[in-house]
């Protein structure tokens, strides 16, 4: 199976203070809200938590610790 640039799609990662304040947000192609959320290279000063939003909608929310810990590990 060929593997093809079809099966991206756009997500939006929002960084998210702790009054739901949306801090910054970008555009992000990518294979899945987890990849999407790998892409984030720094977070904001006040964020606490990590939106991946695909069609306007939340799919994946984790915390700064999380991202730190997990996402950002390459």
């Amino acid at each position: 199976m060929e593997w093809s640039d079809s099966l991206h799609k756009t997500y939006e990662v929002k960084q998210i203070d702790g009054d739901g304040t949306v801090l910054e947000s970008f555009p992000v192609d990518a294979k899945s809200g987890e990849a999407a959320a790998k892409q984030l290279e720094n977070v904001a000063d006040g964020t606490e938590k990590i939106a991946v939003c695909l069609d306007g909608d939340p799919i994946n929310e984790m915390g700064v610790d999380y991202w730190l810990k997990r996402m950002r590990r390459r």
